[in-house]
C-alpha cells in the first residue's frame, strides 16, 4: 500500500499523501450528495470512483477529460464547498477518521496519526480545483507537486502516475 496517489486531469497532475486525499475524497462526497445533482447518472458514476480511491491507495485519482462545461463548474463548485467545511476545522481526530465509512465496511487508514490536520487537506482541496480550472502552476523541473504532507506542498521526482480505476 502506498502513501501516494497520482492525480490528474486533461494530461496534468499532482502526487498527494493518500490520507490527506481520502479526508479530502469524503468531504467532496458528502458536498456531492447534498447537491442538486445527487442522483445524476455522471455523478453517481464519480462518487463511485471516488470511494474507491478515498479507501484503496493502489489507484490514482484521474478526473473525466469529457464532462461538459456545466459538470465541470458543478465540480468546481462542491470541491470548493469541501475546502470550506474542512476549513472550519483545524484537525481531525484519527477516532473520528477511522469511523467513517466510505466503500462497504472499508475506512479510510489514518496511519498512526493521533490527529490530522486540515490546513494540508484544505490546500489538496484547493490544488485540486487548480487543476481542473487550468490554473495550477508548474512545478519546477523534473517534479510534480505533492500535496496533502503534514507541512503543506512539496515537490516530489517525476515518475509516470499508476493505472486509474476503470
Amino acid at each position: 500500500m502506498s502513501k501516494t496517489q497520482f492525480v490528474g486531469y486533461s494530461g496534468q497532475g499532482f502526487w498527494a499523501y493518500d490520507l490527506a486525499l481520502g479526508i479530502f475524497l469524503k468531504h467532496l462526497i458528502d458536498a456531492a450528495e447534498a447537491s442538486d445533482y445527487a442522483g445524476t447518472p455522471w455523478l453517481s458514476s464519480a462518487i463511485s470512483n471516488w470511494r474507491i480511491v478515498a479507501c484503496i491507495s493502489d489507484f490514482c485519482l484521474d478526473f473525466d477529460l469529457t464532462l461538459p462545461e456545466v459538470e465541470r463548474q458543478v465540480f468546481i463548485t462542491m470541491a470548493e464547498d469541501a475546502c470550506t467545511k474542512l476549513s472550519q476545522r483545524a484537525s481531525i481526530p484519527a477516532e473520528e477518521i477511522a469511523a467513517w465509512t466510505i466503500l462497504d465496511d472499508l475506512r479510510i487508514f489514518p496511519r498512526g496519526a493521533t490527529e490530522v490536520s486540515t490546513a494540508p487537506i484544505v490546500e489538496l482541496g484547493e490544488a485540486i480545483v487548480a487543476l481542473i480550472s487550468g490554473t495550477l502552476p508548474e512545478a519546477p523541473g523534473g517534479t510534480l507537486w505533492f500535496y496533502g504532507v503534514p507541512n503543506g506542498r512539496t515537490t516530489i521526482a517525476a515518475a509516470l502516475p499508476r493505472k486509474p480505476i476503470a
